[in-house]
């Protein structure tokens, strides 16, 4: 009962600062926009002191039984976590699953090896690929929030129609990078990773290859992970034309030759990905839709299949 006014009790507050100080621009809204480090600070320091003040009083183990007693009666996380415990000492210590399926083991585990193997990073980059995986969707649905997926060239002077020309795509990223919180940030973290995860998921493949794990009884997922390969690539262009940008716009020109160039279903191919047979405002939008829907949507059911795979075959001895 005293946990709920608690909460009730902050709800009220969260209420009343969002209402609005004048016409326009709510109290929180305005604390933020000018002062969004002072309380990120003031947040983390009172989550400190909070912290230590339960140490000091010895109210901390308490503390945390009841957080964990109050989540695991709504999602029965302690059910899960024995299951798991189970599972995994079964197939450790008996190597015979209690459910009957096999257990991914590392490769010190499964050779017996003392020493840690001089190549062994390499075999982390599947797990780093869908590290990448997650940080991109991450920031893709915070950068989102902003896009605009408006490709259509309007002039920057409405009284110069010769001049200058922009996009809605182009000064929506503007926006991101510019007045966006943390928007230069998140769309710098969200470049760099997907150029981290096209490189680690071409690594992943060659290592695949040279070790010779696409070997029988792996085929199946050998194709899997060309087709991810191709998927990913195709994610880092979609991405790369979303800005409108002269390079955006000189990257779409390319594909559309190339997508043209196809015999017999090249003007198919480029009225289903580019929206017809030269670049328009629909370009952009068929891009977008691409790269948020269609190719996520895909590339996580692939991925899953892919995963499950190798935990159910294991991973490959090297050839």
């Amino acid at each position: 009962m005293k946990f709920n006014r608690i909460i009730a009790a902050i709800i009220g507050c969260l209420v009343l600062l969002a209402l609005p100080v004048s016409a326009e621009t709510p109290i929180l809204e305005e604390l933020m926009r000018k002062y969004t480090f002072l309380l990120i600070f003031l947040s983390l320091a009172g989550a400190v002191a909070g912290i230590g003040y339960l140490y000091i009083t010895g109210l901390l183990p308490k503390a945390i039984f009841e957080t964990w007693r109050w989540i695991d009666e709504r999602f029965a996380l302690h059910r899960y976590v024995s299951l798991a415990k189970r599972e995994y000492y079964s197939v450790v210590y008996t190597l015979m699953p209690a459910t009957g399926r096999t257990m991914p083991q590392s490769h010190t585990e499964r050779y017996n090896v003392k020493a840690v193997w001089y190549w062994y990073p390499f075999y982390s980059l599947g797990g780093l690929s869908f590290f990448a995986y997650i940080v991109l969707a991450i920031t893709g649905i915070y950068l989102g929030f902003y896009y605009i997926p408006d490709g259509v060239m309007v002039p920057v002077d409405p009284e110069v129609p010769d001049g200058e020309k922009t996009s809605g795509a182009y000064q929506s990223m503007e926006l991101i990078m510019t007045q966006v919180s943390f928007g230069y940030i998140i769309r710098a973290v969200h470049h760099w990773s997907a150029h981290f995860m096209v490189a680690s998921v071409f690594l992943h493949m060659m290592r695949v290859y040279f070790v010779g794990a696409y070997r029988n009884p792996r085929e199946i997922n050998w194709m899997l992970g060309s087709i991810l390969l191709m998927i990913t690539i195709f994610f880092g262009y979609t991405g790369y034309l979303l800005p409108w940008d002269e390079l955006g716009f000189a990257a779409g020109s390319i594909g559309l030759e190339m997508a043209t160039s196809i015999p017999a279903i090249g003007p198919l191919m480029a009225q289903i990905v580019f929206g017809g047979t030269q670049l328009t405002g629909d370009t952009i939008t068929r891009m977008y839709w691409l790269h948020i829907f269609v190719l996520p949507l895909i590339g996580t059911i692939l991925i899953i299949i892919h995963m499950a795979l190798v935990w159910i075959q294991g991973e490959a001895e090297p050839h």
